[in-house]
C-alpha cells in the first residue's frame, strides 16, 4: 500500500490549457504525466479564478468542479446557467463541453477532478468529521481524502497524520478490506474521492 500526503507547498503551478490563467496541479496519475498532452488518467487541481471567460477543453474527460472560496461562480453550458454559490457546492460536466464562467461577486477559488472517461470512474462525497471517531472503508483503486475545512486526523494500521484545509492524502494499492478512521474539529469536513479503473 502507498500513502502520499500533500500540502499546498507541494502543488505545482501550471498554465491553463487555453492559456488564460494558472492552475495549481495537486496530483496527477500516473505521476509525471503531462496534462497538456492528455497523457494522464486522472488529475486534481485548484485555481484562483479572477476573471470570467471560457473553460479549457479536455476531450474524453469527465470533470467535477467545486467552489472552495469566494462569492460564487456562474457557469453556462449546454444552454443552461448554473450558479455555484454555497461553499463546496459542485457540478459535473464533460471536458468537451463549451463552458463559460462569470464571477458575480469577484474572484474565487475552485477545486477540480479530471478523469479519463475510458479509463477511470469517479465518485465523491463530503463527510463532516467531528471529535467522534468515524471509520471509512476504502473502495476503488485510488482514494483521496481532501480536507475542506477544520483539522482532521486520519489513522490507519498504526500510522496517523493530521490534515488542515487544502491538505490531502492519496492512497493506492490498499487491500480490499482496508479502512481508516478520522476525527476532527467540530467544523471539520473532508471530501472523500473514490477512483476506480475501468476494465
Amino acid at each position: 500500500m502507498r500513502v502520499i500526503r500533500k500540502t499546498p507547498r507541494d502543488f505545482v503551478p501550471k498554465p491553463w490549457k487555453n492559456g488564460l490563467g494558472v492552475t495549481r496541479e495537486i496530483h496527477i496519475h500516473p505521476e509525471g504525466a503531462n496534462f497538456e498532452e492528455d497523457s494522464f488518467l486522472w488529475r486534481l487541481s485548484s485555481a484562483d479564478v479572477t476573471a470570467g471567460g471560457p473553460f479549457s477543453f479536455f476531450p474524453g474527460c469527465d470533470r467535477s468542479l467545486f467552489l472552495l472560496s469566494g462569492d460564487g461562480l456562474d457557469l453556462e453550458l449546454r444552454g443552461v446557467k448554473v450558479s455555484l454559490a454555497a461553499p463546496f457546492s459542485s457540478i459535473r460536466f464533460k471536458g468537451e463541453d463549451e463552458v463559460m464562467c462569470s464571477l458575480p461577486g469577484g474572484a474565487c477559488t475552485d477545486f477540480n477532478i479530471f478523469c479519463r472517461r475510458s479509463g477511470v470512474s469517479c465518485e465523491y462525497r463530503k463527510i463532516p468529521v467531528t471529535a467522534l471517531q468515524k471509520r471509512l472503508f476504502l473502495l476503488g483503486d485510488w482514494t483521496v481524502l481532501f480536507c475542506l475545512r477544520g483539522g482532521v486526523a486520519a489513522e490507519w494500521e498504526g500510522e496517523w497524520t493530521k490534515l488542515e484545509g487544502m491538505e490531502l492524502l492519496v492512497l493506492e494499492d490498499y487491500p480490499a478490506d482496508f479502512s481508516l478512521t478520522c476525527r476532527g474539529a467540530p467544523d471539520g469536513e473532508i471530501l472523500l474521492v473514490t477512483l476506480t479503473a475501468r476494465d
